[in-house]
């Protein structure tokens, strides 16, 4: 699945989309974390997540964050 990134609440949604997919709640990626649950919502919704973030969320479900770049057409 390609996403095209333009902001963290993008990869926010699309991170909630596979944890809907894959039927993993939270409470399960706080736990593989080695955290609270309070703790994984205070990482989902701080201003600054990061790829370090996504990736260690996405990896409890199995899933890589892959980075690619387009050159974009010049009109």
């Amino acid at each position: 699945m390609a996403v095209i990134y333009k902001s963290n609440e993008q990869i926010l949604i699309e991170i909630k989309k596979i944890m809907l997919e894959t039927k993993t709640t939270q409470r399960e990626i706080a736990a593989k974390l080695g955290l609270k649950p309070q703790g994984l919502t205070k990482m989902l919704n701080k201003k600054n997540f990061s790829f370090e973030d996504a990736q260690k969320i996405l990896a409890t479900m199995n899933y890589d964050l892959v980075i690619d770049f387009k050159q974009l057409s010049v009109e």
